[in-house]
């Protein structure tokens, strides 16, 4: 049989650039649907042959290569045959017919194939009978030869189906001669074939159709096109192009229902994940992590705080602390990224996934010859946006006036400097520094480096690889994080493919190297008169002076270079390994076991030296106080076992997989923190030993268990129909003895009502149809270990018993803890039209959470003040998720692919009993979403005053509310997110970017500050009080109606600017952009290379957005914003 597949050409699709965010979208949906009806038009009318005499063999492959369908025939018989046809623009099917006249041959079109065959000549009723069925036979493998067991075997529209063994052989008995066979599996296009005695090597192709791709689930794979699931997968080849060090952030914009937040721009900082919203009120709302079958975790041990690596939350109530512990997994061992979201895809996981779950599976070894792999890149990175703040003239201008409306006499040069003025009587009037560019403004460099050596035979692959990471910071001085990785992977089968056997793990090591403070917040308020950081000798400027009757001089700030001193180090280890080992005893039955360990440990120190002290501080006598240093130890470990048998079995047009198997995990968390202080030397703060005095701040050790049961039962009918169901029982020991177990469920279904021949009659243009829906229960355990029970701490300060320390109770028990409920309904439909060229995707999500765990207030008799309860509070999200993706062009030598994704969610709390008389009634409201906050309806600037003015709750302006005025309500989730993505390629080039948009409301403080130059008290950190530019549009005289922010002050601070504090955050961002050219074929072979090429890649390029703040991703002035990252690389394979 000869084949090939080259896909039908459409024309070119227009884009306009646009400013406004809105405008944006709006355009680009009207571009999609114009590229769909382009399609539409002209998509079967692109055959034109002009042959004369020509081999039928040479016809069928233009035909092939203009239409995109698969030709299947039999060239032996065809090799002599010629043909003259001429056509201009036919569809397929008059080509065919016109192709075929006045030959004995027909053809029939199945999906994307085209199989053509002798027509069938008409026999008598006597030599009918004679014919004798035959027993068909073959081998199923892949474009290399390597047999595929398990693929399906079915007869079209028959009745005989088996499944191909474990050597990739099969044997269809009783089968008609000539007659279609349909060869499926799931990662492999379908192929067609004649059935024969003989039918020989069968050999397929890897999808290249999203809906075969392979998609991972719990427990085993599926494809989107049989799948009853929501489930959404990003491949390698998109994780690749992302200069960036934490696999999760390659995720942003291309998921529907899931939102990724980068919380800071410092290397290994936290990260932000929410799939389908806020199920849990006050819980863990993280998503379930497994790596290769292995759970993985979603935090690292607390043991010094978060410091530099944490970040408040946008949405006002998470802390994300301590960096992430995906910071620790190498992007480019990564194979593909599974994203799970409604019941029938989570409820097998049980109490661990009612927030979703994302599965990671990392690349195997494959068989074939042996190769190396190579990929080096080295970049730059900077800050994406800066804050617009006052220069020195606004600046000083705005300090004289706030002593004016204190009606105070403004500082000179001849006033006696003080702690309050330096700014106005001893810095340079004339000097002007943007601080921003200075101490948050320099260039991070990014070097990241990958080698992997692979190959194998059909019994036994292998994979080993190597990475090394250096990540440096914007900071002045030299910080940053540097890994390395070792990864392996082993996979043996034996001589007759019964036993398998898979073993895989990572090994990395992290040393992070920063400064223990961000400096973005000085570098934003810093007056942009203050001194220069160093003297012309090198040294640090304190900008000293000797104040008149003193004996010495004193530093008139603290010189922000000093933070440089105070280090934050963390060095942590991470071990991953999983195993896999299987034994088919039967045909169809399998038994396995999933093996796990994990070891994640951190060492981390903070130093505070004397160094980063004044220096007239440094000659008291408490000085050797200000000497300080913390030191922190953290472990996770964990192992798992998981017995399982499964059965798949195939009869007919039906087959089935069933699944029974068995949990067992434990988790160990070891955090150890302590301080020491009183070192007489700054060279000494690594010792904790050489502390006078040490105090053990935190000191944990604890166990989690965690056993379950489940099963799950697949039924699926000719692709068309199919049923699944899931079970299991869960049990952890973080609920009390009589509410440690409970049942989870899901069943899900689906609908392929394409391959209904009603349809494929009335709506030919439609390829692919599928209705799904799911139904479950899931649930959630995220709270600490043993909340169940009475906790005790030891007293280690202020023993009053003789010295002796003792205990002292901090938890109260609660044996009646039970598990966080989410019920999950879910609907969809997937469509595909043009033969799959045109895929789109609708999802309904309607999750409702109960039971809620929350803090419940207790009286003070009690002598605490809350106890975590369960509640009968009912959290509900619900939402649509839209998706798309097109094939535009698809030639020899052009490719253009496109896609969408558009997610719309709400938030609602539904039910909170007795809310009103809660300790929660000013958190939360009822009909309203769970992350709102209440503030002041903001009425403006009091036009007399100049003060903040807020409505109160009548409606009447005053500047000086009560709290129960606080009526606006807001709401910083986003209101709807998605992302954009193209695909470009001619010839040897390839052009990929990704934008990403997202329109939420936002929160700033900058209407807070309106005191310019404010000191911060004791620290002295020189006017640390510069303000945004908005300033410009201040309150300056009675009677000015048109003023955004208050008058200033020397003193006066507001809360009372209410929803001015809020927003508008939306933004849309060139998220992505990969350019790369593969070198000419001629110098790859000189060089004894493949697939070598040069590349160019860029993370955040820039943002289109109103809001007023620096960044409207992490929106903070305290923390970094994301950097714009761009490298320049060189990959090839040996």
């Amino acid at each position: 049989m000869k084949f090939s597949a080259i896909s039908i050409a459409v024309p070119k699709i227009g884009r306009h650039p646009v400013s406004k965010f809105l405008m944006i979208m709006k355009l680009t949906t009207l571009m999609l649907i114009i590229g769909l009806l382009q399609v539409s038009a002209k998509g079967f009318s692109q055959i034109t042959l002009n042959a004369k005499k020509a081999s039928i063999v040479k016809v069928f492959q233009s035909i092939q290569k203009q239409s995109g369908f698969d030709l299947f025939y039999d060239e032996n018989d065809l090799k002599d045959t010629r043909v003259t046809i001429k056509t201009n623009n036919s569809n397929l099917e008059e080509t065919l017919k016109k192709c075929l006249a006045n030959l004995d041959l027909d053809y029939r079109i199945l999906d994307k194939n085209v199989v053509i065959t002798q027509k069938v000549k008409p026999i008598t009723n006597a030599k009918a009978n004679q014919i004798t069925p035959i027993d068909a036979n073959g081998h199923v493998v892949d474009k290399d030869g390597i047999p595929i067991p398990g693929a399906t075997v079915r007869v079209q529209n028959g009745s005989q189906a088996t499944i191909s063994d474990e050597k990739g052989f099969f044997t269809l008995k009783g089968v008609e001669n000539g007659s279609i066979i349909m060869v499926t599996v799931i990662g492999y296009e379908p192929k067609a074939v004649n059935a024969a005695a003989n039918v020989g090597d069968v050999r397929l192709v890897q999808a290249t159709s999203k809906l075969d791709e392979v998609q991972v689930q719990a427990y085993g794979v599926t494809s989107r096109r049989l799948s009853t699931g929501n489930i959404s997968t990003v491949k390698a080849a998109d994780i690749e192009k992302q200069p960036v060090s934490n696999p999760l952030l390659a995720l942003a914009g291309r998921v529907p229902g899931l939102t990724i937040t980068q919380n800071t721009g410092v290397p290994g900082s936290s990260v932000s994940v929410r799939i389908q919203g806020q199920n849990s009120m006050t819980r863990g709302n993280e998503p379930f992590y497994v790596i290769d079958g292995v759970p993985y975790i979603s935090q690292l041990p607390s043991n010094l705080g978060d410091g530099i690596l944490g970040a408040q939350g946008t949405n006002g109530t998470d802390f994300y602390g301590g960096g992430s512990p995906f910071s620790f997994i190498n992007p480019e061992e990564i194979e593909s990224i599974d994203v799970l979201k409604d019941a029938d895809a989570t409820a097998i996981y049980g109490s661990r996934a009612a927030n979703g779950a994302i599965l990671i599976t990392t690349k195997k070894g494959k068989a074939g010859l042996t190769k190396v792999d190579l990929k080096m890149q080295q970049g730059v990175g900077k800050v994406t946006r800066f804050l617009k703040v006052l220069n020195t003239d606004q600046y000083l201008q705005l300090r004289r006036e706030a002593y004016q409306n204190d009606g105070l006499p403004v500082p000179t040069k001849a006033t006696t400097p003080s702690t309050s003025n330096y700014d106005l009587t001893l810095y340079d009037s004339n000097r002007n520094t943007d601080w921003q560019k200075e101490l948050i403004g320099g260039t991070a460099k990014y070097t990241d480096a990958q080698l992997s050596i692979s190959g194998g035979n059909v019994q036994t692959s292998f994979r080993i690889s190597g990475n090394y990471h250096n990540e440096t910071t914007v900071f002045p001085g030299d910080f940053g994080d540097q890994k390395g990785s070792f990864g392996f992977n082993l996979n043996h089968n034996s001589m007759n493919q019964k036993f398998k056997i898979q073993i895989s793990g990572n090994y990395l090591s992290d040393n992070n190297r920063l400064l223990s403070n961000d400096l973005t917040n000085i570098a934003i308020r810093l007056s942009p008169n203050a001194p220069s950081l160093t003297k012309p000798d090198g040294s640090l400027n304190w900008a000293r002076f000797l104040p008149a009757g003193a004996v010495d001089s004193v530093s008139t700030w603290l010189n922000p270079l000093a933070q440089l001193d105070k280090t934050y180090k963390n060095n942590t280890k991470n071990l991953i390994s999983s195993g896999n080992v299987s034994y088919e005893f039967y045909p169809g039955l399998v038994l396995k076991a999933n093996l796990g360990y994990t070891n994640l440990t951190t060492d981390e120190i903070t130093t505070s030296p004397l160094s980063a002290v004044a220096p007239e501080r440094r000659i008291i006598a408490t000085a050797t106080s200000l000497r300080n240093a913390s030191y922190g130890q953290g472990a996770i470990s964990s192992w798992i076992i998981e017995p399982q048998f499964s059965y798949n079995n195939v009869w007919g047009a039906n087959s089935i997989n069933a699944l029974l198997g068995a949990t067992f995990q434990k988790l160990n968390t070891q955090e150890f923190a302590q301080i020491g202080v009183n070192y007489i030397s700054d060279a000494l703060l690594k010792s904790v030993s050489a502390a006078n005095t040490r105090t053990i701040i935190n000191d944990i050790n604890t166990t989690y268990k965690y056993n379950a049961f489940f099963a799950r039962l697949n039924y699926n009918y000719d692709s068309r129909y199919i049923l699944n169901g899931t079970l299991r029982r869960d049990g952890s020991s973080r609920f009390g003895p009589d509410s440690r177990f409970h049942d989870f469920w899901a069943i899900g279904g689906a609908w392929v009502f394409s391959s209904e021949d009603f349809i494929k009659e009335k709506f030919p243009f439609i390829s692919f149809g599928k209705l799904r829906g799911s139904y479950g229960l899931t649930g959630n355990d995220q709270i600490g270990d043993y909340v169940f029970s009475s906790q005790y701490s030891s007293i280690v300060v202020n023993t009053p018993y003789q010295g002796t320390g003792s205990i002292q109770i901090t938890g109260n028990s609660n044996p009646q803890l039970q598990w966080e409920e989410t019920k999950k309904k879910q609907f969809g439909i997937d469509l595909g039209f043009l033969k799959d060229r045109i895929l789109f995707n609708i999802n309904y999500f309607d999750n409702h959470s109960s039971n809620q765990l929350i803090n419940y207030s207790l009286p003070a008799f009690t002598g605490f003040g809350s106890v975590l309860a369960n509640l009968p509070a009912v959290v509900q999200n619900r939402g649509w998720e839209l998706s798309a993706t097109t094939v535009n062009i698809k030639t020899e030598n052009v490719n253009w692919s496109s896609g969408i994704n558009f997610t719309t969610s709400q938030n609602k709390l539904l039910e909170f009993p007795n809310l009103e008389t809660s300790a929660y009634y000013s958190s939360y409201i009822i009909g309203q979403p769970v992350s709102i906050g209440k503030t002041y309806a903001s009425s403006g600037v009091n036009p007399q005053t100049g003060l903040y003015q807020v409505n109160t709750a009548s409606g009447t302006p005053t500047s000086n509310p009560s709290d129960i005025d606080r009526t606006y309500i807001y709401n910083l989730m986003p209101k709807f997110y998605g992302g954009i993505q193209n695909s470009i390629s001619y010839k040897s080039l390839q052009l990929d970017f990704l934008l990403q948009f997202v329109k939420q409301q936002g929160s700033n403080d900058i209407p807070y500050y309106a005191q310019p130059g404010a000191f911060a008290s004791g620290n002295r950190f020189a006017p640390t009080a510069n303000l945004s530019a908005i300033y410009l549009q201040r309150w300056t005289k009675p009677g000015q109606t048109d003023a955004l922010v208050q008058k200033v002050s020397t003193t006066l601070y507001s809360d009372y600017f209410g929803s001015l504090g809020i927003s508008d955050a939306s933004y849309i961002r060139l998220k992505n952009l990969s350019f790369s050219w593969s070198l000419p074929s001629q110098w790859q072979n000189r060089m004894k290379m493949t697939n070598a090429k040069l590349f160019i890649q860029g993370q955040n390029l820039f943002t289109l957005t109103n809001y007023i703040g620096p960044d409207p991703e992490n929106q903070s002035v305290s923390s970094l914003a994301p950097l714009r990252v761009i490298t320049l690389g060189f990959q090839t394979t040996f």
